[in-house]
């Protein structure tokens, strides 16, 4: 399974989370002690709120403890809700389209493990995408969905800026 954070509350540099502590994200995707795989090197990505309304996003399928630039970007980068997520694949193609945190407009969400018998409901998912998702060859649905859902969901937003 992947290993995530998300913080709401006063800025502070994501390396205060992320990459610095003992027991950061970055230090656990690359040796778990509680974790029935101890590593989570299938990609990485981070989303975060700053002074405009959408979230800056950043993400690769590097293992993240091998990201020069991650480590660098935490170090800068100061926010008071943020996302981050390290990516052990369950099956799935290792792409930058499959590494979280995921985005659409104002919006960021990150969701951990999968659904059982996806590939049964797979093309009823895809064929209720807009022609927005259909330029995305191979994404997954549901990640796709997010702007109609939120429409549905009222606490979807709870965490908006």
């Amino acid at each position: 399974m992947c290993r995530w954070a998300a913080y709401l509350g006063e800025a502070v540099f994501l390396e205060d989370i992320v990459t610095a502590p003992c027991h950061s994200l970055i230090a656990q995707s690359h040796c778990a002690q509680e974790a029935k795989s101890p590593t989570n090197g299938d990609g990485f990505g981070l989303a975060w709120y700053g002074d405009r309304p959408e979230p800056g996003l950043y993400r690769d399928i590097l293992p993240a403890w091998s990201d020069p630039n991650l480590k660098s970007l935490c170090r800068q980068i100061k926010s008071g809700l943020f996302l981050a997520h390290v990516r052990a694949s369950t099956g799935g193609a290792t792409s930058r389209m499959n590494c979280h945190p995921f985005t659409a407009g104002r919006w960021s969400f990150m969701h951990n493990g999968q659904i059982g018998g996806f590939e049964r409901i797979r093309h009823a998912l895809e064929n209720s995408l807009s022609d927005a998702g259909d330029r995305c060859p191979r994404a997954d649905a549901l990640h796709l969905r997010l702007p109609q859902w939120r429409r549905t969901m009222p606490n979807v937003g709870a965490f908006r800026p």
